[in-house]
């Protein structure tokens, strides 16, 4: 028997109550706070209680941020008290019970061993029980799968539950292919539309559409659990067919051969695809862009866009309490339907709030639009307004299409400087672009204003381009060679200095070409003079025959 007045008998009892009543978790609390010497002042109590005999009690103060006082019932674990606000068994009646390990002279750690079986144990058959229960609905949902029916005359929504529920499971439960299991659920939702009306069968397959791109984007995301290297195909590899069905589809769809009882069936495809498009979490399937195709084809209806259009603005308030990547999603979708609602200066507007969906290629086809309709003054402000995106960007896709835009708007509006500033804002990454136009427009001193300013090397700079400029302009090369003579030098190191010299070597014709050899031997002379004490430059200028 403990100092306490506890028996050996008396403690396995309460170990055993432990078992039942506290969560691994709180006693692995109380272990810490044992170890930590947190328990203090223990003292037994005896008190009259129900039985024939009086209950057995430990008093002890357990100090945690402030201390809390802990009556530990040792005949009835489950009426101790403790003065913390925790209900039931808490860490502090936990961190008591290892203390009275240590004073019957017990190993505490080999106890909370034992507690850590058990709740190992535990889980085990929780989860097998878990399991029997997942697959008895598994079966049930099965069975009940095949048993349901679609209507033709059902609500978009109640297709979806079907789609649903019928040809979900597959793509999150199964390991096959993904492309295996995506062609198959097309396939037989295909034959379930086949008993359609001839002219619901586009929307109905639209449908259909958004349902696999939906659960393509679900697998995808669910990144290694289901999706298998070398199993499944990239993820943009498997998704293109069907977004170019359904951009075959929206494009040649025709809203008014719709019968009037399926208008609600095509407004529904904004709303399914905004599900697709409208995600927290980065996702395989490009919603955004499933949703401008939507709404510049099948939903281009003034009132369905404004409707969209409001119901969006809605989800932006509170914007705080979005998450940054479904904040810019819903901005991007808003700026598409402005644009088709001809409310352009709200939308680019909104493209300087954008920090996820900053992809300036999704704008492209508006300025593609106002280049066919002849409005170049709209493309200019496009492109301003674009430019700061490219800048993010620096993907070479992207400027050699603003690029593009660009030189031929320059080729047919008046403020000429504004469009140079803009691209000028554009270097270092429009830089090729630039250099080769202005050579193309024999502005061979902004040519080489350009290389300067960018600090280019003459061994940089593409050959045709230094080619032409040696014929035409060759005095104009004289201080880029400079620069880079000396940007080498600044360096000190041998190879440097070897392409010092290099560039001296071609150096020399230029100024001779210029006619002033004589200015040659005089630059030199001082350049001679000026790094004399760099020995290892003056052998690179004797073995290139620069030095005598």
């Amino acid at each position: 028997m403990s100092q306490l007045g506890l028996s050996v008998k008396t403690f396995n009892r309460v170990t055993e109550q432990m078992k039942r009543r506290f969560r691994y978790a709180t006693l692995e609390q109380g272990w810490r706070y044992y170890r930590k010497q947190a328990v203090l002042d223990m003292t037994a109590e005896e008190q009259a209680g129900g039985g024939a005999e009086p209950d057995q009690w430990i008093a002890a103060e357990v100090y945690e941020t402030k201390r809390y006082r802990v009556r530990f019932n040792c005949t009835a674990v489950k009426r101790s008290e403790c003065t913390c606000p925790e209900e039931g068994g808490c860490k502090h009646m936990a961190a008591v019970y290892f203390q009275l390990c240590d004073e019957l002279g017990k190993k505490p750690e080999l106890y909370l061993a034992e507690f850590r079986q058990v709740y190992i144990e535990e889980e085990r058959q929780r989860m097998v029980q878990r399991k029997r229960a997942e697959h008895k609905a598994e079966l049930e949902r099965r069975k009940k799968a095949w048993q349901m029916s679609l209507s033709p005359s059902a609500p978009a929504q109640e297709w979806h539950d079907f789609f649903q529920r019928k040809y979900s499971k597959p793509f999150t439960a199964y390991n096959s292919p993904v492309t295996d299991i995506a062609a198959w659920a097309q396939n037989e939702l295909y034959r379930e539309g086949d008993r359609f009306p001839k002219e619901v069968v586009p929307l109905y397959r639209m449908h259909v559409l958004l349902f696999l791109l939906r659960q393509l984007s679900i697998r995808y995301g669910q990144g290694s659990s289901r999706s298998y290297p070398g199993r499944d195909a990239p993820a943009e590899e498997t998704v293109r067919p069907y977004m170019e069905e359904l951009r075959r589809l929206a494009e040649s769809y025709e809203l008014s051969a719709t019968p009037a009882a399926y208008q609600q069936h095509v407004a529904a495809l904004g709303e399914i695809a905004e599900a697709v498009a409208l995600s927290e979490e980065e996702s395989a399937v490009d919603g955004l862009d499933v949703l401008a195709l939507l709404w510049s084809t099948v939903l281009n209806r003034l009132d369905w866009m404004e409707e969209a259009h409001r119901r969006l603005e809605r989800m932006l308030v509170p914007v705080s309490s979005l998450r940054p990547r479904r904040r810019d999603a819903i901005r991007v979708a808003l700026v598409h339907l402005e644009v088709l609602l001809g409310r352009e200066a709200e939308a680019v507007k909104r493209l300087s709030e954008l920090t996820y969906h900053n992809d300036p290629g999704r704008y492209w086809g508006y300025l593609s639009e106002h280049e066919r309709s002849g409005r170049y003054d709209r493309i200019v402000y496009w492109l301003g307004a674009l430019a700061p995106l490219i800048r993010q960007s620096g993907q070479s896709a992207d400027l050699e299409q603003y690029w593009e835009f660009w030189k031929r708007v320059y080729e047919r509006m008046p403020d000429k400087a504004g469009l140079e500033a803009l691209v000028l804002s554009l270097l270092p990454g429009i830089y090729p672009y630039l250099s080769s136009f202005l050579l193309e427009q024999a502005r061979y001193r902004d040519w080489a204003e350009i290389q300067l300013l960018q600090r280019i090397s003459p061994a940089e700079i593409a050959a045709g381009e230094l080619e032409a400029m040696e014929r035409t302009a060759p005095e104009l090369l004289l201080p880029l060679f400079h620069q880079a003579i000396e940007r080498h030098i600044e360096e000190r190191t041998k190879e440097h200095y070897r392409e010092a010299a290099g560039l001296l070597q071609r150096l020399k014709p230029l100024y001779e070409a210029c006619g002033a050899a004589g200015t040659w031997e005089l630059f030199m002379e001082r350049f001679t003079a000026r790094y004399a004490r760099l020995r290892a430059l003056h052998k690179e200028l004797r073995e290139g025959a620069l030095l005598t």
